[in-house]
């Protein structure tokens, strides 16, 4: 077996470095691995809110092409601190012939913004069309998430440096490095931090999320599998024999 495991060995020395990879079995083999789960947590925090409001109207054919463009000009009435868009839009004939549409509307809006949306929503609507507020919701932005992701992202890395530096600093002779990096699952996409939906939603909550400059949060967490490994020499002779 030692003379099998020399003849391998010979040949193996034979073919260049940048080959040896291409072998079965041959780079496993050559490395001393060091598996570990690393995990980081922060907390995302959010000064605005994903608002969402609700039309109910009833129009003629001619009013149906106008609609649009009144809704969103009267919520940018509403509040001019975010952009409003059209999430929805749903329309039924009713018994009369008028077109019944059906609009939801949404925005991210800043907190200071939410004192009193409740009742300026409600005095928007007049006979035939009434406006409400369905939802305020403290979700992260995408621009909030992104930062988030990279801050965790950046603390395992750091994480898995020191676990290389620790193994070096103990083993020497072994030189470790990071072989691999496997984050679990997909990227932290935070939920609502803060649901108020209408039927729930008092003044006192919305007048206490959306004092100035109150920040609301919650702690997200991102794992990862981390390979850490170095080259020896022997790693091929002790496999074999």
């Amino acid at each position: 077996m030692r003379i099998f495991a020399a003849i391998i060995l010979s040949m193996l020395m034979t073919f260049p470095a940048w080959a040896m990879g291409d072998l079965p079995g041959i780079q496993d083999a050559l490395l001393n691995r060091v598996s570990l789960r690393l995990s980081a947590e922060q907390y995302v925090t959010t000064k605005s809110a994903l608002v969402t409001v609700g039309v109910n109207a009833g129009v003629n054919d001619t009013g149906l092409e106008k609609i649009q463009d009144a809704v969103l000009k009267k919520l940018n009435g509403l509040s001019g601190a975010g952009e409003w868009h059209i999430t929805s839009f749903d329309r039924s004939q009713d018994q009369s012939g008028l077109e019944k549409v059906v609009i939801s509307a949404q925005a991210r809006l800043p907190s200071s913004a939410l004192v009193g949306l409740r009742d300026k929503t409600k005095s928007m609507s007049k006979p035939g069309e009434t406006y409400t507020l369905d939802n305020v919701e403290f979700t992260p932005s995408e621009d909030e998430i992104r930062a988030a992701n990279i801050s965790l992202r950046g603390m395992v890395y750091q994480q898995a440096k020191d676990e290389v530096d620790r193994l070096n600093k103990m083993y020497p002779d072994q030189k470790y490095y990071i072989h691999n990096i496997d984050f679990v699952g997909n990227l932290i996409t935070p939920q609502p931090i803060m649901p108020m939906m209408q039927m729930n939603m008092s003044r006192a909550a919305v007048a206490s999320a959306s004092a100035p400059g109150l920040a609301v949060g919650n702690k997200v967490e991102l794992s990862a599998i981390v390979v850490l490994a170095s080259m020896t020499d022997h790693g091929l002779i002790k496999n074999i024999t």
